[in-house]
């Protein structure tokens, strides 16, 4: 969450996980030129799949409004900063999953300082390929201003949920049809979440996926489903531990392939093992609301 600048360490490393059958390594590949900031968002275009972005955050001398990009399929890669037509976003953190719709980020709101969110009101986009800044109309009406809401792509809607603003938490969603631009509250039904911010999301086909966040209670380790087709919630069960409570961490979607063990016909030999990809929440570090910082990797199946 956003607080005094002097309260954070801002970094400027890059880090790669390795998931099998690569031994779940941990690497700090030699990328360099990446300006120190934490809070940040990163997104990666549909037209160039071998290419990260990044977009705001902080440092501790203040707010970031720039955007950098990396080639991965450059022989040495190395971080630039984007030379963006049009007019950009002011400063702001925006930790969040990013809602990209092709070539495009969709930015709403963001932090300032504090428990703060900026004044802005604008929606703002982002083209990766002529890499121009708009701030395209909309109608209907659109969330009020937060900070440390999450905002994911579903078809051609952007979704917004929670955040919060000074002391208050929403619990309120948000759809902004594309095709229209046109903003609508979701009447949602079912398991609805408390109020949260920080908290992170993924979607998987009609499904987004929230876990963790803060809370009127503290941090959280809930996750809930959404079908955007139903506009219903329902907080998921899980059997064993769960990960500890936390905020401001991160979670994405890994493809994870696993062998099927097919049934041996009669008088045949077993032909060999055959492979399935399965979807995996994928969430990593975090912190508490002492300021316990995480370092850990959870995985969970979604659908």
């Amino acid at each position: 969450m956003t607080a005094s600048h002097s309260c954070h360490q801002a970094f400027s490393e890059s880090l790669v996980c390795h998931p099998p059958p690569d031994n779940h390594e941990w690497d700090i590949p030699e990328w360099e030129s990446l300006e120190q900031r934490y809070e940040h968002c990163c997104f990666v275009p549909k037209s160039c799949p071998q290419s990260l972005w990044v977009f705001g955050g902080a440092q501790q001398s203040g707010n970031r409004n720039c955007i950098q990009n990396l080639q991965l399929t450059e022989n040495v890669s190395q971080w630039k900063t984007v030379s963006a037509n049009g007019k950009p976003p002011s400063p702001r953190t925006y930790h969040t999953n990013s809602a990209c719709l092709g070539d495009e980020l969709y930015v709403f709101c963001g932090g300032e300082a504090g428990a703060a969110p900026v004044s802005d009101p604008a929606l703002h986009v982002f083209d990766s390929v002529s890499s121009t800044w708009t701030q395209p109309e909309t109608q209907g009406r659109q969330p009020s201003a937060r900070h440390g809401h999450i905002i994911v792509a579903v078809g051609s809607k952007i979704y917004i949920h929670g955040g919060m603003a000074g002391d208050k938490l929403h619990n309120d969603m948000f759809a902004l049809d594309t095709r229209i631009m046109k903003w609508k509250k979701v009447q949602a039904k079912g398991d609805i979440p408390q109020g949260v911010a920080a908290h992170s999301v993924v979607a998987l086909g009609k499904n987004i996926y929230i876990f963790g966040g803060l809370t009127a209670d503290g941090a959280s380790n809930s996750m809930y489903q959404f079908n955007t087709d139903k506009h219903s919630w329902v907080l998921m069960k899980f059997e064993g531990d769960l990960p500890p409570n936390r905020l401001d961490h991160s979670m994405c979607v890994l493809p994870w392939k696993v062998h099927v063990e097919e049934q041996e016909d009669e008088g045949k030999a077993n032909s060999p093992a055959a492979t399935e990809t399965i979807n995996l929440a994928f969430i990593f570090g975090g912190m508490d609301t002492e300021g316990v910082l995480f370092n850990d990797c959870v995985v969970t199946v979604i659908t």
